[in-house]
């Protein structure tokens, strides 16, 4: 009796032991696997970030102690406002009315711009739209300056129903339930009718959107999710405004989105 015992007893320790033996080779076969998948299958960072238009992280949108070293421009925008306190800031021209080749080149030479402000309706053959539509997805940020025909364009190139509103009367005020987290809580907490001002319907900005000023449900600035980018409308002339015009802080903040 006390052999058979013993017998049954090496035999469940053989048993564990094979089972031990069992589990560390399929340990080490997965670990192998997943090595050799992560060397020839998948994409290293440093390879991801040569791709088109190198993605931006949202995390680096915006920081509340630094403005962009560089913005993408058309022919009207509003340099000295958007030069205010920082100095250093470089534009670089935007080639919205000619030849796709012009526009591709322009992206591509300069990766690292992480914003584009555009003042009128940008003429873009159906190529251009889809590369100027891939660098807005990949994590940048375009902000349109007011008038009917941005709205208009706007609508056309991402898809929005922007209703537009001819005229609304000022002040427009700070939206501080939607400005938290953003470059906008830093803005005045109203600006005033200092000039010519175009607003939309709030109730026609998409859901992925956030009014920053408006009144009597109009709003006059806003910014709308796209993809990994960001669209942002400041709905102010700024040809004429003076330099100081609080339109002008509220125009460095959705350039810094």
């Amino acid at each position: 009796m006390a052999a058979l015992q013993l017998s049954r007893a090496e035999t469940l320790l053989r048993v564990s032991l094979c089972l031990v033996a069992l589990c560390l080779a399929a340990f080490n076969l997965a670990g192998s696997s997943w090595k050799d998948a992560s060397k020839h299958g998948s994409a290293s960072p440093l390879a991801l970030s040569s791709a088109a238009y190198f993605t931006v992280p949202n995390e680096q949108h915006w920081n509340a102690n630094r403005y962009v070293s560089s913005i993408f421009i058309d022919s009207g925008a509003p340099i000295q406002q958007l030069r205010r306190h920082h100095y250093a800031v470089e534009f670089v021209p935007l080639p919205v009315h000619f030849g796709d080749q012009s526009l591709r080149v322009v992206l591509w030479d300069h990766p690292h711009v992480p914003t584009a402000v555009l003042t009128g309706p940008p003429s873009f053959t159906e190529l251009g739209r889809r590369d100027f539509l891939a660098w807005v997805s990949s994590g940048r940020n375009v902000v349109f300056t007011g008038g009917y025909a941005t709205l208009s364009s706007m609508n056309a190139l991402f898809g929005f129903e922007l209703e537009y509103v001819p005229y609304r009367e000022g002040p427009y005020w700070r939206n501080d339930r939607n400005v938290g987290g953003t470059p906008f809580q830093y803005a005045p907490a109203r600006i005033e009718e200092t000039g010519a001002a175009y607003g939309v319907k709030i109730d026609s900005i998409p859901l992925t959107g956030y009014s920053m000023f408006d009144t009597n449900r109009d709003s006059l600035v806003f910014y709308i999710k796209y993809n990994k980018g960001i669209v942002c409308y400041v709905g102010a002339a700024f040809g004429d405004l003076d330099e100081a015009d609080p339109w002008g802080a509220v125009l460095r903040a959705a350039v810094r989105m």
